[in-house]
């Protein structure tokens, strides 16, 4: 996706941090996303990376649905601005601002399909708002704060092999 974002002029390549949601149309969102969705119902033995894939993996059959998040918000920050080399400022402002922009274009871009796959199947209530990174969403969660990369994959190992 991020080289269709640079190739239609939706993100500067240059640009060391990762680009929002909204960098994209809404059409090229949902297209890859239910591509995503089919896939998690026809295809076996593959691995799916992305900040909605666990919301998209509902009521799939023999989906293994991992969420990986970290609980403490300066780790999280620090994590980014070592990652991308910008300062904890930046990092903070980049991180929330790009989490609130992306909750927002895809609770109005999935809200029937929250109630249609989460709601109705009774894993979520209607009173409860829409999160696509609540743990109930998820055969595990696997939180990095106090765990390093190889910790974070035996885990998700452990998992796949039960």
């Amino acid at each position: 996706m991020r080289q269709y974002a640079i190739d239609n002029g939706y993100f500067d390549p240059k640009q060391s941090v990762h680009h929002a949601a909204t960098a994209y149309p809404d059409d090229f969102d949902r297209k890859v996303d239910y591509q995503m969705r089919d896939n998690l119902f026809t295809k076996k033995h593959y691995v799916y990376e992305s900040w909605l894939s666990g919301f998209l993996a509902q009521g799939a059959p023999d989906t293994l649905k991992i969420l990986v998040y970290c609980s403490d918000d300066a780790v999280r920050v620090d994590r980014i601005a070592n990652r991308d080399d910008i300062s904890i400022i930046e990092a903070k402002e980049h991180i929330f601002v790009r989490e609130q922009k992306n909750l927002e274009k895809w609770i109005k871009m999935y809200s029937q399909e929250w109630k249609e796959w989460v709601v109705n199947p009774g894993t979520m209530s209607t009173d409860e708002p829409i999160y696509f990174w609540k743990p109930e969403l998820y055969d595990l969660a696997i939180d990095t704060f106090r765990l390093g990369k190889e910790e974070t994959l035996e885990k998700a190992l452990q998992a796949i092999t039960k």
